[in-house]
C-alpha cells in the first residue's frame, strides 16, 4: 500500500451478508464490517476484552457478542452494552465505493460525555469485578468527580478469572492478569491498600484498621467473598493451598514448579478448572470429592460425567470422599481420606467454595445465604449500593432472590450501580452468565435455575457437543452449553429480553438463533 496515501481496508459488499458481518484484511490489519439497512460500519475485529475474533460472534437483534466471554456491543456505534468487555469497540469511518466497503484505519473519536449529578465523591469498597466495572462506567459516562477505591490487596485490579486457568498450567508472570499496568492512574483513582474493619451504610462511612474513617456521597459495597477453608486436621502444613486472590494463583504456581503431586479437594469449577491446568503442567493430579459425579446437582447427570471422563481421560484422577485429615512433618506428604485412603501430595489445593464478606456492613442481617437483602435497585440504604457475591437481589429471569458468584454478574451490577450514582432508575435486569475453562473445553453457562424440574438436553454430552436447558416452574430459565455457541448466544440474548420460548417449543426443536 502506498505509504503516502491513508490506511485502508476494502471488502466486497457482496462478501458481507445483510444483517451480518464479515472481516476484512490488509497485511496486519483487520476491520469487522457489519451491514444492515442503515447501511456498513467498521469496528475492530478483536474483543477489547480478551482478543476474541469478533467475526466468529453473534448478531442478536442489535448487538454482537463476543464468541468467548459473551461481551456484547451495539451494533449500532459500537458501545459497550454488557461486560467481560470495560469498554466499547473503536469505530472507523466506511465509504461506499462501486461495490466495496472502504474502512478508513483512522479511528473515529469516541464520544465526549460529562456527567450532571450532584454526586461529588464516590467511594467503593473492594477492588474487584464490581469495583472496576462501577470505575470504568462512572468514567466513561463522564463522572468528573472524585473516587476512592479501598481493597485489602495492594496489587492492581486483575482479571481473577485467569487464575485457576492457563496461569497455572506453566510459570507466568502476575502481571499477565493485570486489567491495566495502572488502573488507578488510567481513572483517577486515589486506591488505598488497607483493610477495612467496619461499613457503615447510615453514614456511608468506612473504618479502616490505621483508624481512618472514610465517606462518599455514594459508597459501593463490593467486598467480594473469602475461600473457605475448613478445619482439616493438618490444615496448616506447609503446601496447603486455597485459590481466591492473585497472591495466591502465584504462591501455587510456584509450588507447582516444584511438586510431582498434587490432590484438589472439591470438584467445583475452581477445582476442576485448577486439576486440568496442573495436569497440563506435568502433575499427578487426584480430585477428591463428596460427589461422584461433579456438578451433577447443578447441570444433571448427564453432563456431569461427561465432564469427568473428560477429565479423568486426560489424567486426572478422581476419589469420592471426604478429608480425614492432612498428613506430614510441617509440609504435607498426603490426605488420608474418611475411608482410610491415602493421597500422596505435594500440594494440596482445598477448592471448598467461598463465603461472602458482609461482616463488615453494620445494621444488616445477611439473609440465610449470607447475602446482603437488595431491592430490584441494589441499593442498601440512600446513596449506598451492594454488588457482586455479597447481594442478594431479585433475579428478573427465574422471579427468585439470588446471590451468584459469577465475575461478569458482579461487572453487570457494579455497571448498574454506577449509572444509579448518576441518575439512572431502572432496575437491575442483567442476565447471569459465566464460562469455565474445563481443561481444552470452554462451557457456558447463562441464566438461574436452583432446584430445576428437568433438562431439555440437545447433543452428545459424551462428545462434549451439546446444549442443557433448564426448567423450572414449566420456564426454561437457564442453559449449558459446550460447542453450541449459536443456540446458546440466542438463548442467553431472549432471556435477558424475556421472549424465551416455552419448553415445549424449545424440545420441539425451534431454532432459538431465528427468534432474536
Amino acid at each position: 500500500m502506498d505509504q503516502d496515501r491513508p490506511r485502508e481496508i476494502r471488502l466486497a459488499l457482496d462478501a458481507i451478508p445483510l444483517g451480518g458481518k464479515a472481516e476484512g484484511k490488509a497485511g496486519d490489519d483487520a476491520v469487522l464490517f457489519v451491514r444492515d439497512a442503515d447501511g456498513v460500519r467498521a469496528f475492530q475485529a478483536k474483543c477489547p476484552h480478551l482478543g476474541a475474533p469478533l467475526a466468529k460472534g453473534e448478531i442478536c437483534g442489535g448487538r454482537l457478542y463476543c464468541p468467548w466471554h459473551k461481551a456484547a456491543f451495539s451494533l449500532a456505534d459500537g458501545s459497550l452494552e454488557e461486560p467481560p468487555a470495560l469498554e466499547a469497540l473503536t469505530r472507523y469511518p466506511v465509504r461506499i465505493e462501486g461495490g466495496e466497503a472502504v474502512a478508513l484505519l483512522n479511528p473515529e473519536p469516541a464520544p465526549v460525555k460529562r456527567a450532571e449529578t450532584p454526586v461529588k465523591t464516590v467511594l467503593i469498597v473492594g477492588t474487584g469485578a464490581a469495583a472496576v466495572a462501577c470505575v470504568t462506567t462512572l468514567r466513561r459516562e463522564g463522572f468528573p468527580g472524585a473516587i476512592t477505591m479501598v481493597g485489602r490487596e495492594a496489587r492492581p485490579p486483575y482479571d481473577r478469572t485467569k487464575l485457576s486457568k492457563q496461569f497455572l498450567a506453566k510459570p507466568t508472570p502476575a502481571e499477565e492478569t493485570l486489567l491495566e499496568p495502572d488502573f488507578c492512574a488510567a481513572h483517577r483513582v486515589e486506591g488505598i491498600a488497607a483493610e477495612a474493619t467496619r461499613i457503615d451504610p447510615a453514614t456511608r462511612s468506612v473504618t479502616l484498621a490505621d483508624g481512618r474513617v472514610l465517606t462518599g456521597d455514594a459508597l459501593l459495597i463490593a467486598t467480594g467473598s473469602r475461600a473457605v477453608a475448613p478445619d482439616f486436621a493438618g490444615r496448616d502444613h506447609e503446601g496447603v493451598m486455597t485459590l481466591r486472590s492473585l497472591d495466591d494463583a502465584v504462591r501455587l504456581s510456584d509450588a507447582a514448579a516444584q511438586a510431582r503431586r498434587a490432590v484438589v479437594v472439591g470438584a467445583g469449577f475452581i477445582g476442576l478448572e485448577a486439576a486440568a491446568f496442573l495436569t497440563k503442567r506435568g502433575l499427578s493430579v487426584t480430585v477428591l470429592s463428596r460427589e461422584a459425579v461433579p456438578f451433577a446437582k447443578r447441570f444433571g447427570e448427564a453432563v456431569g460425567a461427561a465432564l469427568k471422563r473428560y477429565h479423568a481421560g486426560n489424567g486426572v484422577t478422581f476419589v469420592t470422599g471426604t478429608v480425614a485429615r492432612i498428613v506430614g512433618d510441617g509440609r504435607v506428604a498426603a490426605v488420608e481420606t474418611g475411608a482410610g485412603a491415602r493421597l500422596p501430595a505435594d500440594i494440596v489445593l482445598i477448592g471448598a467454595g467461598a463465603a461472602p464478606e458482609t461482616a463488615l456492613v453494620a445494621g444488616v442481617e445477611p439473609d440465610e445465604n449470607g447475602g446482603l437483602p437488595v431491592g430490584g435497585d441494589l441499593k442498601l440504604a440512600e446513596g449506598v449500593w451492594v454488588a457482586g457475591d455479597i447481594a442478594a437481589f431479585p433475579e428478573r429471569g427465574s422471579g427468585l432472590t439470588a446471590r451468584i458468584e459469577h465475575w461478569r454478574l458482579a461487572q453487570q451490577h457494579g455497571t448498574h450501580a454506577a449509572r444509579a450514582m448518576l441518575g439512572a432508575t431502572d432496575a437491575f435486569s442483567g442476565t447471569p452468565f459465566f464460562w469455565s475453562n474445563q481443561g481444552d473445553k470452554r462451557l457456558d453457562y447463562g441464566g438461574y435455575a436452583p432446584g430445576f424440574d428437568r433438562i431439555i438436553l440437545q447433543g452428545d454430552p459424551a462428545a462434549l457437543d451439546f446444549i442443557a436447558y433448564y426448567v423450572r416452574a414449566d420456564r426454561a430459565v437457564a442453559a449449558c452449553s459446550i460447542g453450541r455457541n449459536p443456540a446458546f448466544t440466542a438463548f442467553l440474548h431472549l432471556l435477558g429480553e424475556n421472549r424465551v420460548p416455552r419448553p415445549e417449543v424449545i424440545e420441539a426443536g425451534a431454532d432459538l438463533a431465528a427468534l432474536v
